[in-house]
């Protein structure tokens, strides 16, 4: 392991952090080898690691770095690597660069000289670009990563390729990107072009209650900090940021008018509960409505929730929307039809819309739709 090398990857990673947050914590995931065996004398990833040739990160300037640990992180959310299958491997190689390196461009300074797509691939997955570029196109330049260790992906050293490994690291990486765009986005810094990525990435497998779950998770837990350090990394000889906000402190708003039916609220009551469950310090600050406030209730770890409200009236989100605003809590989380009366300007703290059953947009926040009908739960 080269201690010079690790310690710029280190570098780039924080700086990935607080610069790009989406690919900064992802790239956390992945942990930094040093390889001196690669058939290109650059970066690789099997889904689990970051190999790398020494010479090479010595000789990058910081931007370039930070541009091909996205590079490999975007290999590892793209697919790139278990999507290869029967095609031609050096063919592979130049059609995923061309895909991971359009997503990339937008936010990094990619080297000189490497894989740009042209108009005709831009916005196109690997599997496009495969059926448009030249069959004998195996010259390496442009390439600026190794590809070697990709038929690694889910493979438990000894065992060989395990096609179950495969399912379980997909599912695992859909995780990390949930809640990595949750942090991004909770931070403002998730751009749109990466919010329709992590959509497709995300809805296929994730239900409503993982995701629910995982963003309010990044919401507690998304503040990073360079003291105390992460202790984990220390005898690496280097100083990550640790996670700080161990308790959560959120708001939660239930939709009571008469638009919302009685197993509607039972199962919005059942997902607080999930909440509370998975943390051991918590504080919810719990607010019932309609066109106003019928029920307020502070949580906290050995409190019942309630299970009687009032309502049935219409619907108004301000009232909720302004007493979250004067509470000290890291977002908000509304379980609604989105059938109301919204805010003129969104809260000062993220909200998070848990809606049932309706096409309704709301004008700020996060929307995550759960389905009224119970074959699609």
């Amino acid at each position: 392991m080269s201690k010079e090398a690790d310690k710029k990857i280190a570098k780039a990673r924080v700086a990935m952090i607080f610069d790009t947050p989406f690919f900064g914590y992802l790239a956390l995931n992945l942990e930094p080898v040093e390889d001196k065996n690669m058939t290109m004398k650059t970066m690789a990833t099997d889904g689990k690691h970051l190999f790398y040739d020494h010479d090479f990160i010595m000789g990058l300037d910081l931007e370039n770095l930070k541009a091909i640990i996205a590079h490999e992180v975007g290999h590892v959310i793209l697919w790139h690597l278990p999507r290869m299958q029967g095609r031609d491997l050096e063919k592979w190689n130049y059609a995923a660069d061309y895909a991971d390196n359009d997503l990339i461009r937008r936010d990094f300074r990619l080297p000189p000289g490497c894989l740009i797509p042209d108009k005709d691939m831009e916005g196109k997955s690997a599997e496009y670009n495969y059926n448009h570029i030249p069959d004998k196109q195996k010259n390496p330049k442009g390439r600026m990563d190794d590809h070697s260790k990709w038929g690694d992906w889910g493979k438990d050293p000894g065992d060989g390729q395990d096609s179950q490994g495969q399912d379980s690291m997909e599912v695992d990486w859909r995780e990390k990107v949930a809640q990595a765009a949750t942090a991004a986005r909770m931070k403002g810094k998730l751009p749109g072009h990466i919010g329709e990525l992590v959509d497709g990435i995300l809805q296929p497998k994730l239900t409503w209650q993982a995701l629910l779950r995982d963003m309010v998770t990044s919401a507690a837990k998304s503040d990073f900090r360079l003291f105390p350090p992460n202790k984990k990394h220390l005898y690496r000889g280097f100083v990550l940021p640790s996670i700080t906000g161990e308790e959560i402190k959120v708001g939660v708003g239930i939709d009571t008018s008469g638009s919302i039916s009685h197993d509607e609220l039972v199962i919005f009551l059942s997902e607080i509960k999930g909440i509370c469950d998975q943390y051991e310090n918590h504080t919810i600050f719990m607010w019932a409505a309609d066109t106003e406030i019928d029920g307020e209730w502070e949580v906290h770890e050995f409190d019942e929730l309630p299970k009687d409200f009032k309502g049935r009236g219409g619907t108004d989100f301000r009232a909720v929307c302004e007493r979250a605003d004067t509470k000290e809590i890291s977002c908000l989380i509304f379980f609604t039809d989105l059938e109301g009366t919204f805010p003129d300007h969104a809260p000062k703290i993220p909200v998070i819309w848990v809606t049932v059953g309706s096409c309704n947009k709301a004008p700020f926040g996060t929307i995550i739709e759960y389905p009224r009908d119970k074959k699609d739960r």
